[in-house]
């Protein structure tokens, strides 16, 4: 029987080999082990694939994530965890360990420029640090909206997350007595919008300069 030997990588050069899978259309398949189980705890067959780095700007103590995408299923590692890469002729897998679980991420082939792509990674700024420069496909949509988001003033900006907060503090204080299962995707809905909220007002240059002058005062 053959063994795989996996060489240790991280999370920044996990998006990388994500992002290659995307730009070459592979789908990707997943197996997530808990410690202790023999059997796979979830099994996924090849879906598209994406991953992100979610930057947690809340200050309670909660920390970045590595978000992946498959199908039409969410996965998100909090980033205390290890990540090691085999990348053959034609498939890549990626390995990402805590001490709760093991989750496999095996592509499907891919084309000899794929692999070249996902070989040819060039370490990053510390994914702790300044956003990477990714090359990102944006359709005509979320064009548009990426620019009315910067016609947005100051006021605007304020108007917006204020109503993006309330509609997360309704939803975090929604409870199913009935169905009390339903209460953690409340939490995640609530999570969520905050995170939006947070987003668009750090993209507007007037909140991120009043920002910084009240954290000099």
């Amino acid at each position: 029987m053959s063994t795989t030997q996996m060489i240790k990588s991280d999370v920044s050069e996990a998006l990388h080999l994500f992002e290659v899978m995307g730009k070459y259309n592979v789908p990707c398949s997943l197996e997530l082990k808990l410690d202790g189980l023999c059997d796979p705890f979830v099994g996924i067959s090849t879906q598209p694939v994406k991953a992100e780095y979610l930057e947690t700007f809340d200050g309670e103590g909660r920390g970045d994530s590595l978000i992946v995408h498959l199908g039409g299923s969410e996965f998100c590692f909090e980033l205390n965890l290890s990540v090691s890469k085999h990348i053959t002729d034609c498939q890549i897998t990626l390995c990402i360990v805590s001490d709760k679980y093991a989750a496999w991420f095996s592509s499907d082939v891919i084309l000899p420029e794929g692999i070249e792509d996902a070989k040819d990674y060039k370490e990053a700024e510390d994914y702790h640090g300044e956003p990477r420069d990714i090359t990102m496909d944006v359709t005509k949509q979320e064009n548009e909206l990426i620019e009315f988001v910067r016609t947005l003033d100051f006021g605007d900006t304020i108007n917006a997350t204020a109503a993006l907060y309330s509609e997360a503090e309704k939803v975090r204080g929604t409870r199913n007595a009935s169905r009390p299962e339903l209460t953690v995707e409340f939490i995640e809905c609530a999570r969520r919008l905050d995170e939006l909220s947070k987003l668009i007002a750090m993209a507007n240059d007037d909140y991120r300069s009043e920002i910084s002058i009240m954290e000099k005062d």
